[in-house]
């Protein structure tokens, strides 16, 4: 059950606990492309992690999608890169790389951070803040239409189980064919609140556009962790390879 605790400065803030990822055996796949999913050139992802793994060897996944169950060519991520730093790339149905965003380095340690994407590739608009504060470097857009429709999506890692996460994630958000302006900062504060905390996006994910986003997996203070799995939104649930744990802490705290 969500927990929206009343703030009279702006957007009700959220209590939330937090899925740990162990780097090893935990990520989540959906086995099917997204319900309702289709191709665009707009998007928006928001999520809050905590990167526990120092100077990780490979890249590590919060949200994939590839051509096949299980495996196949990886067309669309969201990770953490060897250099720490939070990336998205995604491509078109030729396989050609139409986006490409890094952020600066964020060493891992205990701290969560709140990361912010949105674009709008035929209007060049790509946006990338952690923490509220703008940190896209030099980002690189083509005016393409981004191939979602894939056959598998993961979470905490890909399809075929590389790229494990190691460490927490909460408040996953990712809307395919929406768009908001996050140099905005009414925009941002659909997500993030002024003090750093995250807000109350609706039982559904709709409150941000208005629209529930297709992936939105959320954990309320207290709810079984295994429940992570389970989509708010309207692209269907998904399946838990190894045992999530209930985060050490949660950026609620």
């Amino acid at each position: 059950m969500f927990s929206p605790l009343v703030s009279r400065s702006g957007p009700p803030h959220i209590v939330v606990d937090s899925a740990d990822f162990d780097g090893t055996s935990d990520y989540m796949t959906r086995g099917a492309d997204l319900n309702g999913n289709a191709d665009s050139k707009l998007g928006i992802a928001s999520f809050w992690a905590r990167c526990d793994a120092d100077n990780p060897s490979f890249p590590t996944d919060f949200l994939t999608a590839a051509t096949a169950v299980g495996g196949g060519t990886i067309r669309f991520l969201i990770s953490y890169d060897v250099a720490e730093r939070f990336i998205v790339n995604a491509r078109n149905s030729a396989e050609t790389l139409i986006l490409n965003m890094l952020s600066s380095t964020y060493l891992s340690s205990s701290t969560w951070r709140h990361v912010l994407m949105s674009w709008d590739l035929a209007n060049a608009a790509a946006h990338l803040y952690v923490n509220d504060a703008s940190d896209s470097n030099s980002p690189s857009i083509t005016n393409d239409t981004i191939d979602y429709t894939r056959a598998d999506w993961a979470i905490g890692g890909a399809p075929d189980g590389n790229g494990k996460f190691n460490g927490c994630i909460t408040e996953l958000y990712f809307a395919p064919g929406q768009y908001l302006d996050f140099s905005i900062v009414a925009n941002r504060r659909k997500f993030i609140s002024a003090s750093s905390k995250p807000v109350y996006l609706g039982a559904t994910g709709s409150l941000p556009t208005g629209t529930s986003p297709l992936i939105y997996q959320h954990l309320s203070d207290g709810e079984a962790v295994a429940n992570f799995a389970t989509n708010r939104g309207t692209g269907g649930n998904f399946t838990i390879t190894g045992t999530l744990d209930t985060g050490s802490t949660s950026p609620s705290d």
